[in-house]
Order: C-alpha cells, then structure tokens, then sequence
C-alpha cells in the first residue's frame, strides 16, 4: 500500500487569485450596473422605466443557458485562455452599452455581452482546485467571493455619482466598468494554469502535463457526474436555498423603503453585504481549519451550524425589523455571517471534493445553471405573491425566506453520510489513476 504525499506548492497561486479577485470584483459589478444606471439612462433612450425588466431578463436568460457550454470549455480547453479572452476581452462589450443611442441598440449589444458572463465562476472554481489542496480551498474561494462582494460595493458607491455628473454621465458608467474589464484581462494573464488534478496528494508526485491529457475531459464521461450522490444533495439543498437569498437581496431596498426608512435603508444593506463578505474570509479559513481536524465532517457541521442560526436570524431581521434600527443593524450582522458560512468554507471545497478533477467546472456549471433558473422563478413568484398579500412585503419575505432556509437546511443533512463515501471514492480513484501514470513512465 503506497502513501500519499502532500502536494508541492503550484507556482505563482495567491498571485492567481489575486487576479480572479480582481475580475470577480469586475463581474460583481457589471451585475448590478444596468440596474444602479437604469434611472438616469432610460429617459435619454426614449424608454419606458418598465424595459429594465426586459433588458435584465435578457441578460439573466443568456448568462443562464450558456453556463453549460462554459463549464465543457473550461473542463475541455485552456482556463487561462478562456479568462483573458472572454472575461477579459468580451468585457470591452459592457463598454460599448455606454455608447447606445435607444432601447433596441440597448437590447441587442447586451444579449452580445451576456454570452460571456457564465465563464468566471466554473473555470474558477476549476482552477482553485488544481492551485490549492484540500485544506485551503475555502480560503482561496472565501479572498475572491469577498472580492466579488466587494464590487458590489463599489457599483452602488461609484455608478450613481458617475451618472449624475452630466446629463448623459451614466454612458461613464458603463465606460468605467468595461475598462476595468479589459484591464482585469490583462491582470488574468498571470493565472497559472496546472494540469487538472495537480493539486491532488495522490497525484502530485507523478502527475505531468502529458499525464493530465489521458484524463481530459470527454462528453462520455458527463454520466459520471450524475452518479455522485453528494453533487445531487448539493443541487436540491442549493435550489432551496437560493429562494431565500435571492428574495432577500432583490426586494431588500423596496422593504426597508415601505418600513419607513427612506436613505437609511443603504446603510443596512451595506452592513448585511458587508457581515457577509467578512464571513467568506472567517469561514473560509475556518472550514480550512476543521478540514485539517476533522476532514469527512468538519465543513458538513460548520455549514448545517450556519444554516441553522440563518433561520432565526433571517426571521428575526424581517419580523422584528419596523421595531427599529439597532435591531435591524444586530440582526442583519448576524444574518449576513450566517449566510457566508455556507458557500466558500463548505460548499465549494465539498463539490470540488467529490467531483473528478476534469468534471469540476461542467459539475459546477451544472448546479449554476439550475440555480439560476430557481433564483429567476423566486425572485418572478415574490412580485405575484406581494401582490396577493395587498403590497405587504414584510409578510412575503417571512414567508420565502426563513423557510427556505430551513427546508435547505434539511436538504443538507444528507452530506453527512454521502459526502465522507464520495470523498473516498475519488481519493480511490485518484490512487489508481497514480499506479496507472507511475506504470506508464516506467
């Protein structure tokens, strides 16, 4: 019986990630600048307030059907070329926007640019599983999810004093967006990109190049990915979750508006979304943490933990939220730590776990692509449902979010007996793919 060795550093790997940060900080962003510009644009266009409907449901429609085809392309061509040249180069298409004279121009060049809005987040996460080993997986995910966080921030800080410094100065918006994405392209030059695996014990001291391309990824092989028992418990728990996060942050200016908090409703969301990009750093590197003490339970526990404070802390921020601001301000904190204890600690160092390593992309531009259709229909629902409630958003949000919560929060139990079974599996087959590559070279 051989024994694994840890894997050797790969090259240039925090240099790496600080290039995705950068372009997740990027597409952060761009996710929220045709919103944040939409009031100061749309009477220069000649359109109704209501196209913002249609223009973000073109984007969101494309960037949701094209998730597939990225994750193949990441799984089966060069990441590092992917990223330059579609996260990088086609961003210069968000620069065009800046330069539409009427809604149709509007509509017809973003469709163009959506195309390539799927392909950062599966060829990142690909990539983040062959530059960093097991236990420091969330960290990596937790410095670029916070980056893309941060972006958030700065879209909602930057964009609206941009468009009211001219009549037109919202075509600067645009403009300052698309060029940060060129510029994040270049930055994304200096990604390394390893042989897919290299980051695996089993494989690190044997694994070449030459190697990697007997396992490349093949259309044949995409049934191996449905058999992971863990990936499906992954989807329905994330599918549930979605509802509840996507509910929450879509109508969350809207709500703190009808409970009478006017300007001061920023200042809340900014400490929601700031307690949550705080809380992919801490869990990130905490999930790191409790890999290395307990590497088949650890994440599963950290992650049904935060799940379950989520609950009362959602509930309680909705419910309790006209009671006042201190209230609002504790509850938000602790409902935003409670949401990142989820994603970067857990579920993806989980998924990447216990997917091959040529499946990782298409796996996650699977569960990607469902979860953004389920973030659609919510988000759709919640409007109809405000509406039979007589405009009473504050009950709709108790009623999608913190039960959600704790239907995925059951969804997740699962893992504790799929996951430490899945996780083996690979390592077994990762052992033999070892003794296959060290018979080949002999």
């Amino acid at each position: 019986m051989h024994t694994t060795q840890p894997p050797a550093k790969a090259k240039r790997r925090w240099l790496s990630v600080l290039a995705l940060s950068a372009a997740g900080f990027v597409d952060s962003s761009e996710d929220y600048t045709l919103s944040i510009l939409w009031p100061y644009m749309y009477p220069t266009l000649g359109a109704a307030i209501g196209q913002l409907g249609l223009a973000l449901g073109i984007g969101s429609f494309v960037r949701t059907v094209t998730t597939p085809f990225w994750g193949y392309a990441a799984d089966r061509f060069s990441r590092k070329a992917l990223l330059v040249g579609v996260t990088g180069v086609w961003g210069a298409w968000t620069l065009v926007l800046g330069l539409v004279q009427n809604i149709e121009q509007l509509l017809l060049v973003r469709l163009i640019a959506s195309l390539g809005l799927a392909v950062l987040w599966p060829t990142a996460f690909s990539l983040l599983s062959d530059l960093f080993e097991s236990k420091m997986r969330g960290r990596a995910a937790g410095v670029m999810t916070a980056a893309s966080f941060s972006g958030t921030f700065t879209a909602y800080a930057l964009l609206p004093a941009l468009a009211v410094a001219s009549p037109e100065g919202w075509r600067n918006g645009f403009m300052a967006i698309g060029l940060a994405s060129i510029a994040s392209g270049l930055l994304l030059l200096l990604v390394h990109d390893p042989p897919r695996g290299a980051a695996e014990p089993e494989l690190s001291a044997v694994l070449t190049a030459e190697a990697a391309t007997r396992y490349r990824f093949r259309l044949a092989d995409l049934p191996a990915i449905a058999r992971v028992r863990s990936w499906w418990v992954l989807l329905f728990h994330h599918a549930a979750d979605v509802i509840a996060v996507s509910v929450l942050y879509g109508w969350s200016f809207t709500w703190l508006n009808q409970i009478g908090l006017g300007d001061a409703a920023f200042l809340v969301v900014a400490s929601l979304m700031f307690s949550t990009l705080v809380g992919h750093i801490l869990f990130g590197w905490l999930g790191d943490r409790l890999e290395m003490r307990w590497p088949q339970q650890g994440r599963v526990a950290m992650a049904l933990t935060g799940l379950s404070i989520s609950v009362p802390a959602l509930a309680g921020f909705i419910g309790l939220g006209q009671r006042g601001m201190m209230l609002l301000l504790l509850f938000g904190l602790l409902s935003g730590l409670s949401l990142a204890s989820i994603d970067t600690g857990a579920r993806w160092p989980i998924t990447q776990s216990v997917l091959r390593p040529e499946l990782r992309a298409s796996g996650r531009a699977a569960l990607d692509m469902v979860i953004g259709l389920m973030s659609s229909l919510a988000v759709s629902a919640s409007g109809g449902l405000v509406t039979l409630l007589g405009d009473n958003v504050t009950l709709m949000l108790l009623l999608l979010v913190p039960a959600p919560k704790l239907v995925a929060a059951l969804l997740w139990l699962p893992l504790f007996k799929t996951y430490p079974r899945d996780r083996r599996a690979l390592h077994e087959l990762l052992n033999r793919r070892r003794q296959e590559i060290a018979q080949s070279q002999v």
